[in-house]
């Protein structure tokens, strides 16, 4: 009853409801503003619609009435929330009505008078549609965690291509050990333990994520179960935030070389680096192969020393397809310095030798130029990227890669790759002009069904000359020097001109 008496006293007299924006007049009394201002204009004089009183000055606000208002009416709502929340605040009816065009519950009343020209429906058919929307969002979300919860996700993939890497690398590394002596066995133990430490974080990290994943879409799936059980105003309210959450979709996880093996961290230079004492049967390779760069077609050896196609597709197919030429990569990059490496190429005619820029996961300056080689096509050699070509009398079956250092005329700092024949030591191709802002890394492209092309191991341990060469002050001043020398040269031809006329 209290209640209702304060309501009745919060009420216009004019309107008969709550006081919207009231004003107060000279004589004391309080209206709607606009009831006030309709009230004056159907009267045509400015008098007080109670006492008919004429108010000269134009009424004010009252701040008190209106804040009191606006209290009354927020504990009127808290009141009906907990009752239901199903009555419209303003005009005491049920919200059966929903206003598309504000994204309103609404009753009859507020259909005749704030939203007349708007997009009415009835509210059960609001919230049927809507309901439909928001469970037809939810569908792939409830598909991406069927997928994780019955291991056939991306992830999953890729852990069981890891663990087929490990087992396969296991092997390998048994292998080798079984061709030395038996005091070897510790070494064996400590790189098998470091292959399965590496195979489990590698497998344990999936698998977090993997959690983190189901975790986070069971989340979704519960807060959209939740909301279909709250009230109509309730669910309404809330729609727009679940809807635009699930419609968002967790990104599939991108795969990367770093989330695969590092076999070379484990087979490269094997047994060079557990038994430097015997050269013989540990052979030092200075270029490792990365078999993470290898496409289904191309098989490398066990050692990463050589590379061959296949005419076949091999059992686990690389799931980084990270070249589209049977290109192999070479498992390190070099920087500053003179590197040097052979690779028997034998009587193939055709294969590809160079160096380009990594993985090419990195963006570059000129994309449509990212390696550097040679090619053989039959009688012909050709420069990778460029139509140029020339013959050979005598063609190599040992071709020595050389990346070096160099500088132009104008002190730029540049990179050659170099090619030779080992087995004669001469040169036969130059490329000029390397890019230098990256490392470079070794690549072989096998072309030949019936070669292989193979590492050739070095007589001494590491060849890979690490020299940091600097410019001399010659290298970096030629131009200048060039240009004095020229000038000084000038002057010397004009003094001797001028001498001779003098004389005469």
């Amino acid at each position: 009853m209290a209640l209702m008496a304060l309501e009745d006293d919060l009420s216009c007299p004019v309107c008969t409801e709550i006081f919207n924006d009231p004003v107060l007049l000279s004589c004391g009394h309080s209206f709607c503003r606009r009831c006030n201002k309709d009230h004056w204009t159907s009267s045509g004089s400015r008098n007080c619609p109670i006492c008919r009183q004429v108010s000269p000055q134009k009424p004010v606000s009252n701040l008190g009435l209106r804040n009191t208002c606006e209290t009354f009416l927020r504990e009127k709502c808290t009141e009906r929330k907990r009752d239901g929340g199903q009555e419209c605040l303003k005009h005491g009816e049920k919200l059966q009505l929903f206003c598309q065009t504000d994204d309103l519950a609404i009753c009859s009343e507020c259909k005749k008078h704030e939203h007349v020209s708007h997009r009415i429906q009835p509210l059960q058919e609001t919230v049927r549609q809507r309901k439909g929307k928001l469970k037809a969002a939810l569908r792939p979300t409830e598909r991406s965690l069927f997928t994780l919860q019955n291991d056939t996700a991306v992830d999953d993939k890729l852990s069981k291509f890891i663990q087929n890497q490990a087992q396969q690398t296991e092997r390998r590394i048994k292998e080798e050990f079984k061709k030395l002596h038996q005091f070897l066995k510790k070494e064996e133990e400590s790189r098998t333990a470091a292959l399965n430490k590496e195979e489990k974080d590698k497998k344990g990290k999936i698998e977090r994520r993997k959690k983190g994943r189901i975790r986070s879409l069971s989340e979704r799936v519960r807060e959209v179960e939740d909301a279909l059980k709250d009230d109509d105003i309730t669910f309404l309210q809330n729609y727009n935030s679940i809807l635009n959450r699930n419609l968002y979709t967790l990104p599939d996880a991108q795969i990367s070389s770093e989330a695969l093996m590092d076999i070379p961290k484990h087979l490269g230079n094997l047994k060079y680096n557990v038994l430097e004492k015997m050269k013989d049967t540990c052979p030092y390779y200075p270029v490792i192969l990365n078999p993470n760069t290898a496409p289904p077609n191309v098989r490398v050896s066990d050692d990463l020393s050589s590379v061959s196609l296949c005419s076949y597709r091999q059992d686990d197919p690389n799931l980084l397809p990270l070249h589209r030429n049977r290109m192999v990569l070479g498992s390190v990059g070099y920087g500053d310095g003179v590197y040097t490496w052979e690779i028997e190429v034998g009587k193939s005619r055709h294969w590809s030798l160079g160096v380009c820029f990594g993985l090419l996961e990195k963006p570059v300056p000129q994309p449509e130029i990212v390696f550097w080689g040679i090619r053989r096509d039959g009688d012909m050699y050709k420069f990778l990227n460029t139509p140029l070509g020339f013959k050979m009398t005598l063609n190599p079956e040992v071709v020595r890669v050389q990346l070096e250092d160099d500088y132009d005329w104008k002190g730029r700092f540049w990179r050659n790759v170099t090619f030779f024949n080992a087995r004669t030591n001469s040169h036969f191709a130059t490329i000029t002009g390397v890019p230098s802002m990256w490392e470079h890394f070794p690549f072989v492209i096998p072309e030949d069904q019936s070669s292989t092309l193979h590492i050739i191991p070095g007589n001494n341990g590491p060849t890979v000359e690490l020299v940091e060469q600097k410019p001399s002050f010659l290298e970096r001043h030629r131009f200048s020097i060039i240009i004095c020398v020229c000038f000084i040269v000038a002057i010397f031809i004009f003094l001797s001109w001028k001498i001779e006329i003098l004389d005469k």
